[in-house]
């Protein structure tokens, strides 16, 4: 990304947009291990299923008020 970066401020792109264009890149690779994922159930690529275990959900206390 460092080396992408550089060019694509060379070449006059706003910054706002460089997330965007390193994501453009590695969706073909993300949407690949997806499909691997569901065409072979025992394959472990991606974190097992993740159970939150903390409190419920509590009410919103203002930062001034903590």
């Amino acid at each position: 990304d460092f080396y992408s970066g550089i060019i694509y401020q060379a070449m006059g792109l706003p910054m706002d947009m460089y997330p965007v264009l390193f994501a453009i890149g590695r969706t073909a690779g993300w949407l690949a291990q997806w499909q691997e994922m569901l065409i072979d159930p025992e394959q472990r690529i991606a974190r097992p299923r993740q159970v939150y275990l903390g409190s419920d959900k509590r009410d919103y206390v203002a930062p001034d008020k903590r």
